[in-house]
């Protein structure tokens, strides 16, 4: 097929073919069936006949129509659609070339780098965690300049939705997601793998009815390895940023460190917002936030759900102790304190589907298994409330996370250079190009106060809080 007979379809089907998505005989195949029925047809027509065809699909067209090549093969997989933005970046359905299977891949943006060879040693660590909730992390790499992570898809709602569509959730039921959550952590930890930036949002209820852990291994990646980071400061800022209601003590002090017993504050944190709704400091800025955590206690659970069982205040109170050293030995523990409050699963309510017109995914040859869970232990006795303790001033560390904490907030451009285009009708022209994955950055007070203001902000109060309780004792 000659360039001279596409008439005003010239320019698409030149951005269709550096897609890379089809490959040559196949498009020609294809536009030469429409153009024969259609010959003076635009742009839209022909893409609105690709999808229809099943050759694209609507958020492929789309993304053509606009001008925007670059960035749909990653590797062995195809972004067919996005399914939203998380934590350091943007999470799309691919599916992969290697077994036609369905995988969330979230891609970095363009200004993100990270150590590809000890990146990669952390991906084959993960194939040995192998438990119901935990979805494995699978593939971690660079194409195109782009850098992206790759799961397998799960289909469902992720809790904070369930929590803002219903409310309160039944005791038995948030204690039972708890339960799930930590049975799948305590197999990780038992082989000194932790999730560290574990979230609601990274809680996915599937169409089963059981917990799926995602973003698995996203901690790793921030976490510093035989002394050097693997992604780089903005990236860390930002993943720490999105988590802060239900970030530790101690991974605000130091962004990067992330442990099992950190996961124990986020998952209670996580029980306090299903049972009560509301995030244990669910107002202020990321600053304030980032404070409170270190220093203030939550409104008591009590005061917010008045009939939940007196042994379950207790187990909150106790993962959501500020001194890592005064929650549970383990998550074994926690296993063990949570079991007499959770309902059965046959009590819990339909779950509902959020990603819509995803096939359910097929288990690979090495799905995990469900691990057999440990001996009963008697429950530990419960902890006293958190009693005050002094507030410690911040690192240097902290404050240069704090600071990157109003540059995370708004998304960098994508740098993607044009390829020479071919020469197109004089009557049409196409859309301006622009990257696969700009977005306009959301412009915020830290943004206005700037990096060197934050740090100043966080200083004085650190101080303030420490002269305040020196005075105090």
């Amino acid at each position: 097929m000659v360039t001279t007979d596409l008439g005003a379809c010239e320019w698409f089907v030149w951005d269709l073919r550096r897609s890379n998505l089809l490959d040559r005989g196949q498009l020609d195949q294809v536009v030469g069936e429409f153009l024969e029925k259609n010959p003076g047809a635009e742009p839209p027509a022909l893409a609105d006949f690709l999808v229809r065809k099943s050759v694209l699909t609507k958020f492929q067209s789309d993304r053509l129509l606009q001008g925007k090549t670059q960035g749909f093969v990653l590797g062995p997989f195809t972004l067919m659609d996005a399914l939203g933005s998380g934590s350091m970046g943007t999470v799309y359905k691919a599916q992969s070339k290697n077994d036609n299977q369905w995988y969330a891949v979230k891609v970095l943006p363009r200004r993100s780098m990270w150590n590809v060879r000890i990146a990669r040693r952390k991906v084959r660590s993960f194939e040995q965690c192998r438990h119901p909730s935990v979805v494995p992390f699978v593939d971690v790499g660079t194409s195109g300049g782009m850098h992206y992570l790759a799961w397998p898809l799960v289909e469902g709602e992720t809790l904070d939705k369930k929590v803002e569509r219903e409310g309160k959730l039944p005791p038995g039921v948030a204690v039972l997601y708890a339960l799930q959550t930590a049975d799948g952590l305590a197999v990780c930890h038992k082989q000194n793998l932790f999730h560290g930036v574990l979230k609601p949002s990274n809680l996915m209820i599937d169409l089963g009815g059981q917990i799926r852990i995602l973003d698995f291994g996203i901690g790793s990646l921030l976490a510093e390895t035989e002394g050097e980071s693997l992604v780089d400061t903005m990236s860390t800022a930002n993943s720490v940023a999105s988590g802060l209601d239900c970030a530790s003590p101690e991974s605000i002090m130091d962004p990067t460190n992330l442990t099992p017993v950190g996961d124990q504050y986020s998952l209670g944190c996580i029980l306090y917002y299903c049972l009560s709704s509301r995030y244990p400091f669910p107002d202020g800025t990321a600053a304030e936030k980032m404070m409170a955590q270190q220093f203030k206690q939550p409104t008591p659970l009590r005061e917010l759900v008045p009939d939940l069982p007196e042994g379950l205040f207790a187990v909150v109170e106790r993962l959501m102790q500020k001194a890592p050293e005064a929650r549970y030995a383990n998550t074994g523990e926690v296993l063990e304190a949570l079991r007499p409050f959770a309902a059965s699963s046959s009590d819990l309510p339909s779950p509902v589907q959020t990603v819509a017109a995803v096939p359910p995914p097929v288990e690979r040859p090495h799905a995990p298994a469900p691990t057999p869970v440990a001996e009963p232990r008697p429950a530990p006795a419960a902890m006293p409330r958190n009693a005050p303790t002094a507030p410690t001033l911040p690192t240097r560390q902290s404050l240069r996370a704090s600071g990157a904490l109003a540059t995370a907030a708004a998304p960098a451009k994508a740098n993607s250079a044009p390829a020479p285009e071919p020469t197109r009708p004089p009557a049409r022209t196409k859309p301006a190009r622009r990257g696969v994955y700009d977005e306009e950055p959301a412009l915020t007070w830290e943004e206005r106060l700037g990096p060197a203001g934050i740090a100043v902000t966080a200083v004085v109060l650190c101080v303030l809080a420490w002269l305040l309780t020196w005075k105090l004792f």
